[in-house]
């Protein structure tokens, strides 16, 4: 058996206490010698194909805006419809005087209905963005009471009509067969694939681009237990984080949890089996010694700060302290969230922390968030997955703000694509161009790219269903936020090896 070197991982089983953590040997992002701050990614996939035009609802009024909300409500049906309904003055109602949300329970919610029906919730209406740069030109769903705070505080963008795109594509260039169009177009897995590829023109790119990224920035964290990209997904590494020289570190979205019993011995006894000992006892002295004191350290480092939330006096939208989950009744609806999601956020949160307080310049953590693909029971399903993920964003935003980190972080969104504009009653199709929201002290407030034409069949719509090309590319997305990050023009070259097609690379949504 080939011994494993410095640049491999040991991965810990299932049954171990430390399961879903990848201890890597050594850190590999930048030398340190251009960056002197320090700023962190969050990259949360919303895992499926999510719908952007419930998450974000057109709003603007007039009948003969094709892009506003009487276009909108013309090609939803009635189960998914969300209601026209401005819900914002009662959200800034609930801001006390030090500028905190503060929610109540149950029917007294901005969002709530008697009987607290999540679906009735979720369609009640909308938050309407009518200041910072948004124009009243888009809102955000009842359910996302907090991603409307902070985006109304200035600290969040809408990036309009985004896909995997070659090159700048039209409908006439489609029909005319003239446009170069990604590989197995609303397919999940091949569109998934492309998003976190960063290139739209083959699956067959082996690295991932945070993971060229990476590449390029490949000796700062030599010696460290950590990396630049760390994954917190439940649904395995992101091939985005991954390099030609580098790895992504994975991280269980609960922290390392206990390891009392975690030592050499009982390393050994877990791995080895009666009859083949000697094949996973060499296994384990190869690794074992390179790689102990590395754990030791994470959990050293995340009982360091294992009193971060209470020390800094953090409670939720709802008051409550952040070692618990707000009940259904606390958050007036009758279904679960994905409260998965929200332990995420936090870990990211705290190991943002961590890796500042460690003198870190640069990390990316991803969290993903799964359940978008709604073909049917949508208004329910839909529901439950923005709920979390609006609660779990403002757990995280709330700490950043707490610790001074505020500026220091972005945290944007991403999906393999949108849903369709037009609905089959209760659910919706796979589809292309979507918004997506960029949050953080550095976010330019306000809407970017161009918003789509609703009208099915037309001008904007790849065919019938209100499935829309897109007009700004991943790699215009992505490389605004990297040219942030610190990424020069040699790096976003090397990581976005398309965006020299489209003529405006930097959308300007970040200072």
């Amino acid at each position: 058996m080939k011994s494993l070197n410095r640049r491999d991982f040991f991965k810990l089983g299932g049954g171990m206490a430390l399961s879903a953590f990848v201890v890597p040997d050594t850190m590999l992002a930048n030398d340190g010698s251009g960056f002197s701050d320090f700023k962190a990614l969050v990259v949360v996939d919303l895992s499926g194909g999510n719908d952007a035009v419930s998450m974000f609802v057109p709003a603007e009024s007039g009948s003969n805006i094709t892009t506003g909300y009487e276009s909108y409500a013309a090609v939803r049906t009635s189960e998914l419809r969300i209601a026209d309904q401005n819900l914002m003055p009662a959200l800034r109602s609930r801001v006390d005087s030090n500028g905190t949300l503060l929610l109540d329970t149950g029917e007294s919610n901005p969002y709530g209905v008697s009987g607290n029906d999540i679906r009735s919730c979720y369609k009640k209406g909308f938050y309407l963005l009518d200041r910072n740069g948004f124009e009243s030109k888009v809102a955000i769903n009842a359910l996302m009471p907090e991603i409307a705070y902070w985006m109304d505080r200035g600290k969040g963008a809408i990036v309009q009509n985004v896909g995997s795109l070659i090159q700048p594509t039209t409908k006439a260039q489609i029909r005319n067969k003239e446009a170069k169009l990604p590989p197995f177009l609303f397919a999940h897995n091949q569109q998934s694939l492309l998003m976190k590829i960063g290139a739209a023109s083959s699956i067959n790119i082996p690295t991932g681009w945070l993971g060229r990224v990476a590449d390029k920035w490949s000796t700062m964290y030599d010696g460290s237990v950590y990396r630049m990209n760390i994954n917190l997904s439940s649904f395995g590494q992101y091939k985005m984080f991954f390099g030609t020289i580098t790895q992504p570190m994975s991280y269980s979205g609960y922290g390392p949890v206990s390891y009392d019993h975690y030592t050499a011995k009982s390393l050994r006894e877990r791995l080895v089996q009666q009859n083949d000992g000697d094949m996973f006892r060499a296994l384990s002295d190869r690794t074992q010694a390179a790689t102990m004191a590395q754990v030791a350290q994470t959990v050293t480092d995340w009982q360091e700060k294992k009193d971060l939330f209470s020390s800094n006096n953090l409670v939720d939208s709802y008051g409550i302290a952040f070692d618990k989950m707000p009940s259904q009744g606390d958050m007036g609806i009758n279904a679960s969230i994905n409260e998965h999601a929200v332990h995420d956020f936090m870990t990211a949160a705290k190991l943002i922390k961590i890796l500042k307080d460690k003198g870190h310049k640069r990390v990316v953590i991803s969290v993903a968030v799964g359940g978008f693909d709604q073909h049917s029971t949508h208004a329910k399903t839909h529901a439950q997955r923005i709920r979390g993920v609006s609660l779990g964003i403002d757990r995280f935003m709330r700490t950043m703000e707490a610790t001074g980190l505020m500026d220091d972080v972005t945290l944007f969104t991403v999906s393999e694509f949108a849903r369709s504009a037009g609905s089959n009653r209760d659910g919706t199709d796979h589809a292309w161009g979507g918004a997506y929201m960029v949050l953080g002290g550095a976010v330019k407030p306000g809407n970017y790219g161009t918003f789509p034409d609703l009208t099915l069949n037309g001008p904007d719509d790849y065919s019938n269903k209100g499935r829309f090309i897109p007009t700004t590319s991943y790699s215009q997305y992505f490389g605004t936020i990297l040219k942030w990050f610190g990424a020069d023009a040699e790096v976003l070259d090397h990581a976005l090896p398309e965006l020299k097609n489209f003529s405006v690379k930097d959308l300007g949504f970040m200072g």
